[in-house]
């Protein structure tokens, strides 16, 4: 039978870092025991140290406290490393391929380091005293605050659940990042096949904004994409981003007179059958019918 390792993090108040740490770890070996102490023999007897034991060395210890640490984050110089991003480090690439097994090198690779980019970073600056973005933002390591919070950091079931919510959340990065690759697949296809200039018409709901911005150039005269909903028998219109990396800043808005409008309102402020509604900001709308929506399209380009 295997044996269980053990997982050791500092009690008292936890944080997003030692959290988010923790929970690659059990989700790599889900045969463990997690310890949660500063007592120095309790700790030697683990396996893993993690945010505890004043050592790093990427085996054994993962302490980041330590006055003589200075590893810096590879992304950018000024952010040193806590335990997650340690951990992410050492195990990252382990977890993607636990988590999605027929992904190439290079594939892993890149989901390795968007979710370090766009997730585990903000977790080691804040634990390190920096702010990236707004202070008053709601950030992974402000909900994991409320856990202490609201349940108790003594009470080791709320370091669970805390735990648990970041490994959810960073599933949820990795799986967005896998379904990227076919997203790409699917929206570069379209966009060759497309019979319009301005309409990129997609056979089904995929990611395709995270693919416009990273072919930027070949989206420049597409104005709205339409595609059926993944959930509802209807189909969508929504606006392409003017500029990259904001998906609200419409490139091409709704009319005015049509926004917060819905079904036979909507249909007879249009002039088509079978529309359901139009957003009151103006950046998406449905229809019934593939049809409708692309009738739908064409005239939100014409009257913008």
């Amino acid at each position: 039978m295997e044996e269980k390792i053990k997982i050791a993090v500092h009690s008292g108040n936890y944080h997003a870092d030692d959290c988010m740490a923790y929970a690659i770890l059990a989700y790599i070996f889900p045969k463990h025991e997690l310890v949660r102490t500063r007592d120095e023999k309790e700790l030697s007897a683990c396996d893993f140290l993690v945010d505890v034991g004043g050592k790093y060395d990427n085996e054994k210890y993962f302490d980041h406290h330590q006055r003589e640490f200075k590893e810096f984050r590879s992304d950018d110089e000024h952010i040193k490393y806590a335990s997650a991003g340690l951990i992410w480090k050492k195990f990252g690439k382990e977890y993607i391929k636990k988590a999605y097994c027929d992904l190439t090198d290079e594939q892993i690779d890149k989901i390795y380091k968007d979710v370090d980019y766009k997730l585990i970073r903000y977790i080691d600056a804040n634990d390190n005293g920096m702010l990236l973005g707004d202070d008053e933002m709601p950030t992974l390591s402000k909900a994991v605050y409320m856990f202490n919070q609201s349940i108790g950091y003594m009470d080791t079931d709320s370091f669970y659940q805390a735990s648990k919510f970041l490994g959810i959340t960073l599933h949820g990065y990795v799986t967005v990042s896998y379904r990227y690759f076919e997203s790409e697949k699917i929206v570069l296809e379209a966009l060759e096949n497309s019979s319009s200039e301005k309409i990129l018409i997609l056979p089904k709901k995929v990611g395709f904004f995270e693919v416009v911005n990273n072919h930027w150039e070949k989206f420049k005269d597409i104005e709205v994409a339409v595609y059926p909903n993944s959930t509802e028998d209807v189909w969508r219109i929504q606006s392409l981003p003017l500029v990259p990396n904001n998906r609200f800043s419409n490139r091409c808005s709704a009319p005015e007179q049509w926004r917060g409008l819905r079904d036979e309102e909507l249909e007879k402020a249009v002039g088509i059958e079978g529309l359901t509604f139009v957003h009151p900001s103006g950046f998406t709308g449905g229809a019934k019918t593939r049809e409708a929506v692309i009738e739908l399209a064409k005239k939100w380009i014409a009257c913008r």
